[in-house]
């Protein structure tokens, strides 16, 4: 079920009626109801109900389990029975055949005439992310940061809850304020709750219909064809689309934290205006936030304090010295880390190349340079304290960005190379012949829309980072702050794109 379809704002009108006409104490089981909707919309069968059931109870009994004998070391085991069970389902579900194919790969360069046949798995929404939020829970419960819930619906909800699966965020059962307030306890109807939800829901909307599919549009006739559009229309195409990407995502989650606080629940917030950001560092802080927090708390610091890690960190320090034992541990961990992203957005290697290992080694070498980078600026006399300096590490870090995510907006590895190639063809002039660029799947007034939007974009993202923008509208006179809400709106309805050749499952985000 798409976030912007029919069939979802007719789930969300009945679950809100139905939500707050309830009494608070079982307005959960609405919201569960709405959630195994949502979960088998799409695709409901045997397989799929089993593949849902078996992590859910796996999930549900390793947790009170792991409570049950937390001071003795069976706690362990049944935390490690729990992980590998959700993990295994995953890892077939998602990966199967991706490693079938590299084994396949292998036996062909080995010369055996043998080929594993691919499996056909039917995969629920948002595995990725419930499968991680459920190995997050038990490690919780196995850290006493939280206790097991005892009643196996609620842990259905905690795990299921129905705007989440399509794009995140990740949330934690025992995050302060988190799912005991959120979603079992119930909310009263609030009028302030429901027009600040309906005002980020619209403001999502409008990236993901006005600018998202508008960039797609450019970017899929581009990548389809690039000996038609060559050189500075594949250099486009590979600018625009981190733009489609993160228009794409952050308007799903703009949705989703809209129907959730319109029923009073606070979801954690994913995105922090990225394009400002003048690292790659600073970037992964302000991009899917969620996701890496949680690689943070669940593998990035339990590496860091393993016994494997902790022997490196000694020999580094007694053959490197003190500052390498420190910084070799620290950056293999990470490079796991970041591998792991890489997968986790996708059964292939092109996702482990562009989100994963590229990622790192940006990371790794603004580490090894900035010392570098310090001392030559200084001594040429350069004000890194300024306008000019700053505008010039945002667009090298969305430059960098924006190389990375060939890979991942790629077919392949070998294709992602063939659209490297393609951008040093040299043809500028092409910008002067309006034939030629207006033809690549937009015209001159959906160029001129779409720049607009950006410009709107990029100004609400700017102030984002100094205030609250819908408190700040609400705190405005009411024929100012009326006049800024139509024209949001009448820019949703006369600029979207819908319609006769729309396709409901552009959210990018959605398969994972």
């Amino acid at each position: 079920m798409n976030l912007i379809s029919l069939s979802f704002v007719l789930l969300c009108i009945i679950t809100l009626i139905i939500y707050f006409v309830i009494p608070k104490k079982i307005q959960w089981i609405v919201l569960l109801i709405s959630s195994l909707v949502f979960l088998f919309y799409d695709n409901f069968s045997l397989g799929t109900f089993l593949q849902a059931g078996v992590v859910l109870l796996t999930t549900y009994t390793m947790a009170r389990l792991i409570e049950k004998n937390r001071d003795s070391k069976k706690a362990k085991y049944f935390l490690i029975t729990g992980i590998l069970i959700v993990l295994g389902v995953l890892l077939y579900i998602k990966y199967s055949n991706m490693f079938l194919s590299m084994f396949n790969s292998l036996f062909g360069i080995v010369g055996l005439n043998f080929k594993f046949k691919m499996i056909n798995t039917v995969s629920l929404v948002g595995i990725s992310y419930y499968s991680l939020i459920m190995i997050s829970y038990m490690t919780d419960v196995y850290r006493g940061t939280c206790k097991a819930q005892k009643n196996i619906l609620k842990c259905a909800l905690f795990v299921y809850y129905f705007p989440i699966l399509n794009s995140g965020p990740f949330i934690r059962y025992g995050e302060p304020g988190g799912v005991e307030n959120n979603l079992y306890n119930g909310h009263k109807f609030s009028y302030e709750h429901m027009c600040s939800g309906l005002i980020r829901i619209a403001w999502g909307v409008f990236k993901v219909l006005v600018i998202s599919i508008r960039l797609g549009y450019f970017v899929d006739t581009v990548f389809s064809d690039l000996n038609a559009y060559p050189g500075i229309f594949t250099i486009i195409a590979v600018c625009f689309f981190p733009l489609q990407l993160y228009t794409n995502f952050s308007g799903s989650i703009d949705i989703i934290m809209g129907v959730s606080e319109i029923m009073g629940i606070e979801l954690p917030e994913n995105f922090t205006s990225p394009f400002f950001s003048r690292t790659i560092t600073e970037f992964w802080r302000n991009w899917h936030i969620t996701l890496g927090s949680w690689l943070k708390d669940y593998v990035f610091y339990p590496l860091q304090l393993s016994s494997g890690i902790q022997k490196l960190t000694k020999f580094c320090k007694n053959h490197f010295g003190k500052k390498a034992g420190k910084k070799i541990p620290m950056f293999l961990s990470m490079f796991i880390m970041w591998i792991l992203i890489g997968a986790w957005h996708g059964g292939a290697v092109k996702f482990i190349i562009g989100s994963g290992v590229l990622q790192f080694v940006y990371i790794l070498l603004e580490d090894l340079l900035t010392p570098i980078s310090e001392k030559l600026n200084k001594k040429l006399g350069i004000n890194t304290d300024t306008f000019g300096y700053r505008l010039y590490q945002m667009v090298r870090t969305f430059l960098l960005f924006s190389l990375a995510m060939v890979f991942f907006r790629a077919d392949s590895v070998s294709n992602a190379i063939e659209i490297f190639k393609n951008m040093f063809v040299w043809n500028p002039w092409v910008l002067l012949d309006n034939a030629s660029l207006y033809n690549a799947g937009l015209d001159l007034l959906d160029f001129r829309i779409l720049i607009i939007s950006l410009v709107v974009l990029f100004i609400v993202d700017y102030l984002k980072r100094k205030m609250n923008v819908r408190e700040k509208l609400f705190s405005q006179n009411i024929v100012f702050r009326w006049l800024l809400i139509y024209a949001l709106l009448f820019s949703i309805i006369i600029f979207g794109c819908y319609g006769p050749g729309y396709d409901a499952a552009d959210f990018i985000y959605r398969g994972f």
